[in-house]
C-alpha cells in the first residue's frame, strides 16, 4: 500500500519572519508543481533557493 505523505511545519527552533513576494505566473506554477511532487511547502523551496544563492554570492568576496 502506498505511503501517505503529508506536509508539516519546518522542524526548526529559529524564529521565522513572514514576507510577501511577487512571482511571474510561470514561476509560481513551477513552484507549485515542485511543491506537490516533493510533498514540501513552497516556502521550503524558496528558503533553500535563497540560501544557495546567498552562499554562492557570499563566497565571491
Amino acid at each position: 500500500m502506498p505511503e501517505n505523505k503529508t506536509r508539516s511545519k519546518p522542524k526548526t527552533k529559529e524564529k521565522m519572519e513572514q514576507i510577501t513576494i511577487k512571482l511571474p505566473p510561470k514561476m509560481l506554477e513551477g513552484l507549485r508543481k515542485l511543491s506537490n511532487m516533493s510533498y514540501n511547502p513552497m516556502s521550503m523551496h524558496i528558503r533553500q533557493a535563497i540560501a544557495e544563492y546567498l552562499e554562492r554570492n557570499n563566497n565571491k568576496n
